[in-house]
């Protein structure tokens, strides 16, 4: 019989067990009878692993003659189709997408390997390939997949939930007033329509390229976060307040939402542009949308053409996605971020 998991005993390995006072026992996975394997954890957690690797293997060998196993693929795959937000609605399509590249690179090592047989130090190896940030989404998610596969009993413990967590250093620095001046003063158009409705709503790059005109009405911009939320076409949702607000528009933020609907062609999107060639593309509803991605990339690089941070490098250099802690400061100290 497996013990129950707690808070006191989720990091230990199947069949170590507190004894009396500090001590620590190992139950014999085939025998039943409990051994003394001394005082100090970090010891009996190791030896008890490495117990579990030569006593377990049989039953191992079994179980894979009677099909009752399961792989790291096809468990991880199983994982994300049954996953749910804390509400009980499906995943968004950008949390799947960013779930199945971090699981992409584990399937070429581990795809057909089964879940019990994936050990501690096979996940800190992994790990320990990464960057900091990247390490700490990979660690976290794998906690997660290795505590359902637990509770289903597809495996005996969490090695990814023992590894030790590394702190990740911000590297990326805040806009300044002056900086992004700087950088509005050579975007496009375009751009300066989306980073003047960023500081004046305070939303996200999502928020803000997937703005439309039928999202504006009775003076107020209505949005269903991307950040919470797929379906904005829940009603329900806006009174229970999943990730929906509603921006009065002022004089200043009237004049912005006025030069973007200015173009020569009528966009369904407030943010849009007329590209140099109209190409298919199956990400976009119109051929005037701008995407995300491409939102980041221009952004990027009118960053460093404009030279507004020439001291910056790399992961230094703030992103369009920290207009909005600008746009918050400058709220909270009431002073004007830039003229628009």
């Amino acid at each position: 019989m497996s013990r129950s998991r707690n808070s006191g005993n989720k990091d230990l390995p199947a069949n170590l067990y507190r004894g009396n006072g500090n001590s620590w026992r190992y139950r014999h996975p085939v025998t039943g009878k409990f051994h003394s394997i001394g005082r100090d954890k970090a010891a009996a957690i190791q030896a008890a692993r490495k117990l579990n690797s030569l006593l377990i293997q049989e039953q191992d060998l079994v179980s894979n003659v009677t099909g009752k196993t399961i792989s790291f693929k096809a468990f991880c795959q199983q994982y994300l189709d049954e996953k749910r937000r804390k509400d009980g609605r499906p995943l968004a399509d950008n949390s799947k997408k960013s779930y199945q590249l971090q699981l992409n690179r584990l399937y070429k090592i581990w795809g057909n390997q089964t879940l019990e047989s994936i050990t501690l130090k096979m996940v800190n190896d992994q790990l320990d390939e990464l960057t900091p940030s990247n390490r700490k989404a990979v660690r976290s998610l794998l906690s997660n997949i290795f505590d359902v596969a637990m509770s289903k009993g597809l495996c005996p413990d969490n090695p990814a939930r023992v590894t030790l967590t590394k702190h990740v250093q911000k590297q990326r620095k805040r806009h300044t007033v002056t900086g992004l001046q700087q950088i509005r003063e050579h975007s496009p158009l375009w751009l300066q329509n989306a980073i003047d409705l960023s500081l004046l709503t305070t939303q996200r790059r999502s928020d803000i390229v997937n703005l439309r005109w039928t999202d504006i009405y009775d003076g107020y911009i209505h949005i269903a976060q991307q950040k919470t939320t797929d379906d904005p076409i829940d009603d329900f949702e806006v009174m229970e307040g999943a990730g929906y607000v509603r921006i009065k528009i002022d004089s200043e933020l009237q004049k912005v939402l006025e030069r973007c609907k200015s173009g020569k062609v009528q966009s369904p999107f407030v943010i849009s542009q007329i590209p140099r060639r109209k190409t298919k593309n199956e990400n976009k509803e119109h051929w005037t949308q701008i995407l995300p991605q491409y939102l980041s990339e221009e952004f990027l690089r009118i960053v460093k053409l404009s030279r507004a941070y020439p001291k910056l490098k790399g992961r230094q250099i703030p992103t369009f996605h920290e207009i909005r802690a600008l746009a918050i400061f400058c709220i909270k100290k009431r002073v004007i971020a830039l003229k628009l």
